[in-house]
């Protein structure tokens, strides 16, 4: 053993020593990327997800400019206008189901209840909805937690869409809260004991592979920012041109009488007497050419309205240049994205209407609680279990669909002249009536119309 190293071997012998007799306990350092060198971000759900961090910052920022930026708030209060309007309601031929259906929405205050969600939706991409049931009448209490405290989702290893557990953060020193899924294990129980709350996630703008969503106004955020500052500093402009520097000419020998006489500035609408060819006065006022930024500022509104939930400078208040033609182009981009957005406003609200009617089923009949999965809430849906009565996204193209079917229907009526009205062209006249009048007809639907129309012939 060389000398060099019996040297290292004993400070670090004699630094050992020290720590112990001192009852402090060496320090090591973790390697970057170790395990718990406490630098690793960690996603919010599956890896594709957000790492938590950003997704609580992203999440912080949607919600502030809401609260402080008007077009923001103007944004996402136009989604919710259109898809909500005067109020979703949900419609079941099942005398029992509808029955629980107007007393659980009257329960929990569905009608109003419906804005703010689509409002959360929208702001933070996510809504995390708990069902607290009854045990003894089975009625269920819905409440949201809002999804910045929402730290993390745990999933199915073997199937993504399969979430199990939510993770709640929670103050320093308190323990950790989970809430379960429907399809966790110990989600379930039977009657006479009290059931788990169960949490329900509903999540928007999200890609392939996570489980997290993303806000509408996540890819607007930072050209709000920029915006803003835009016009604080136009506003600062502006109100500086109101302001103005006198400046006083006058010989040698009158400078320092001068400095004392008007070491206060003159107040406005005074009047002095100067002496002739003794004091000249001078306005001087900053000159700013507002012209010159009105381009600037309409370039960043379209980065924002582009970036926006189908919004266009119309939606804004802004159509010096539009004609009836371009705003017919924007109004059709905005209600296919509004339809879909309904759409899922309609699924997220079954949802949560079927999974409280199994757990009141499971307290009244004595059995152990079913969750109703998303492909099961589907097909009960399409099998007319629960219809959505929803207001439409836009009026004003009723009478082109009317006049639409109307033409149609003369077509389809010289076309049975010609090829006989058989039972197919019955079916796929009714399907194509359905979809020029704006509507959509299941198979099952069409089979009923048709039965009832033999039957009265």
């Amino acid at each position: 053993m060389d000398n060099h190293n019996l040297i290292r071997r004993a400070f670090a012998w004699l630094d050992a020593r020290s720590l112990r007799s001192s009852g402090l306990a060496a320090v090591s350092a973790v390697p970057v990327g170790a395990a718990g060198d406490g630098l690793v971000a960690r996603p919010a759900g599956t890896p594709i997800d957000k790492s938590w961090g950003e997704l609580f910052q992203e999440l912080t920022d949607a919600r502030t400019a809401w609260q402080q930026n008007p077009l923001a708030r103007r944004m996402i209060g136009l989604t919710t206008s259109y898809t909500v309007g005067h109020g979703i309601t949900l419609r079941s031929p099942c005398r029992p189901l509808q029955r629980f259906i107007d007393e659980f929405w009257q329960h929990n205050h569905m009608e109003q209840r419906i804005g703010e969600w689509s409002d959360e939706l929208a702001r933070s991409g996510e809504l995390f909805a708990v069902l607290f049931t009854n045990p003894i009448s089975g009625m269920s209490t819905v409440r949201t937690v809002p999804a910045c405290r929402i730290e993390s989702v745990e999933v199915d290893p073997e199937d993504y869409e399969t979430e199990l557990r939510y993770r709640e953060t929670a103050p320093v020193g308190v323990a950790e809260k989970w809430w379960l899924a429907p399809h966790h294990p110990d989600a379930g129980a039977t009657a006479g004991v009290d059931l788990h709350p169960v949490m329900l996630h509903f999540a928007v703008n999200r890609p392939i592979g996570a489980v997290r969503g993303e806000s509408d106004l996540a890819p607007i955020l930072p050209w709000l920012r920029r915006y803003n500052r835009w016009l604080e500093d136009r506003v600062r402009l502006n109100a500086a041109v109101r302001s103005f520097l006198w400046i006083v000419h006058a010989p040698q020998r009158l400078r320092t009488e001068l400095q004392e006489r008007y070491r206060t500035p003159p107040d406005p609408g005074s009047v002095i007497i100067a002496e002739q060819d003794a004091e000249t006065w001078q306005a001087v006022t900053p000159t700013l050419h507002a012209s010159d930024a009105e381009q600037d500022g309409r370039a960043i509104r379209w980065m924002i309205v582009a970036g926006g939930p189908g919004t266009a400078l119309l939606d804004i208040g802004e159509g010096e240049d539009s004609n009836l033609a371009t705003g017919k182009v924007m109004a059709e981009q905005r209600r296919r994205f509004l339809r879909r957005r309904q759409a899922y406003l309609v699924h997220m609200l079954t949802q949560i209407t079927l999974e409280a009617w199994e757990r009141s089923r499971s307290v009244r009949q004595g059995r152990p609680y079913r969750a109703v999965s998303s492909a099961e809430a589907s097909l009960r849906s399409a099998a007319a279990d629960i219809q959505a009565i929803t207001p439409d996204i836009s009026p004003e193209d009723n009478r082109d669909l009317a006049t639409a079917a109307q033409q149609l229907s003369a077509g389809l009526a010289q076309l049975a002249q010609l090829t006989g009205n058989g039972p197919a062209l019955r079916r796929a006249a009714l399907r194509m009536f359905a979809k020029f009048a704006g509507e959509t007809l299941s198979e099952q639907e069409i089979e009923q119309i048709l039965q009832e129309g033999e039957t009265a012939q």
